[in-house]
């Protein structure tokens, strides 16, 4: 889950400081000393630490308000997709700490890690979404290294046993709010917008049927865990972390977020389709196969060319709004690293976008 330093010597300012005072605080852990907290030197978004406590490492992550990552953790977890969950509240997410290393830092190839992520995504895609989550499975009840343990409320289950729909017009238009932008990028970005607008709306018409799923929304390599264990089982070899981006969307927008976040270039899209197709027909092999993997495999089947349409459509949009993300974080966090990734992904988009070549030029 990344490297770690240890508390003392991580804290680099007062605000990562006043977050492991308060994790320490948290009822989950009885009387936790602040040495026992170390800082997860990873990730790009929210806060991370990792908590030594009776003998037993978590994860702990400091979450923005009414984030669905709990429900979106809590739910692959119990298709033994993520780490278990075990606490959830105060804007805290506690999950048991998974021993290993990411895909990114991993020695398999890049076909390798991507048949990897690829098929942990293909689990994501066939898991049913329950309406509601009962008091009696909620996951973080029944860890018995856990001192206290709080189930959520009526209202904050309201809150977050839900998954939002993706509306990608909604997070084009808010990242384009937080950005500052000269007129010539705004107007580029815009241009650039439509284009992509109405290219997706053309490709959804050739494919008609577009099954909405269960989708992790940022699989990057470095989210994918290679666990340290001596098990045969490959579907316990890996697993998939970081639930933030959870949403409902197509399968190929998936898809097409881990072509961009992995800088895959688009020329390998049919052989990302390739692989997830022969992902489903493994998925659907297996003993414990449900309806749904086998509705995601009969829809697939036959239908690979026109997928592609929507897998290329929907990289167009990702590496947009992935770039644009990116840009916002650099220009509030003054952090040169998201300025570099900003323009790795307008430079992949410029490859079939002109309009991207006038934003990289005022960024240059």
């Amino acid at each position: 889950m990344g490297s770690i330093l240890k508390f003392e010597q991580a804290i680099i300012d007062r605000g990562q400081e006043s977050l492991a005072l308060k994790l320490s605080y948290l009822p989950c852990f009885n009387e936790l000393k602040r040495d026992s907290i170390s800082v997860i030197d990873a990730g790009l978004s929210q806060p991370c630490f990792q908590v030594n406590y009776e003998n037993k490492a978590y994860f702990a992550k400091y979450l923005i308000a009414d984030s669905i990552e709990p429900f979106a953790s809590e739910l692959a977890a119990r298709y033994g997709i993520s780490p278990k969950l075990i606490y959830v509240e105060q804007n805290w997410l506690i999950t048991e700490f998974i021993a290993g290393q990411g895909l990114d830092n991993g020695y398999q190839s890049e076909a390798e890690k991507l048949a990897i992520t690829i098929a942990l995504l293909a689990r994501c895609h066939s898991i049913s979404l329950p309406s509601t989550i009962s008091n009696s499975e909620n996951s973080h009840s029944n860890h018995q290294n856990v001192v206290q343990t709080i189930s959520p409320t009526d209202e904050q289950r309201s809150k977050q046993f839900y998954l939002s729909e993706l509306d990608i017009s909604a997070t084009i238009q808010q990242l384009l709010q937080n950005i500052a932008l000269s007129f010539a990028q705004q107007q580029a970005l815009k241009s650039l917008s439509n284009v992509l607008q109405q290219n997706l709306a053309k490709a959804n018409k050739i494919v008609q049927h577009t099954k909405q799923v269960f989708c992790h929304g940022d699989a990057n390599f470095s989210n994918v865990m290679a666990l340290k264990n001596d098990t045969k089982n490959t579907e316990n070899l890996y697993k998939i972390i970081d639930f933030e981006c959870a949403c409902i969307a197509p399968v190929a927008y998936d898809l097409a977020m881990l072509m961009a976040v992995n800088g895959i270039d688009s020329s390998k899209v049919e052989t990302i389709t390739s692989l997830y197709q022969q992902a489903l027909i493994s998925l659907n092999q297996q003993k414990n196969s449900t309806g749904i993997v086998d509705n995601l495999t009969v829809n697939t089947q036959g239908n690979t060319a026109t997928s592609t349409i929507l897998v290329t459509c929907y990289l167009d949009f990702s590496l947009l709004i992935n770039s644009l993300w990116y840009l916002w974080q650099y220009q509030g966090r003054k952090l040169i690293k998201y300025k570099v990734l900003s323009t790795k992904q307008l430079i992949l988009l410029a490859k079939r976008h002109s309009q991207a070549n006038r934003v990289l030029d005022e960024m240059r």
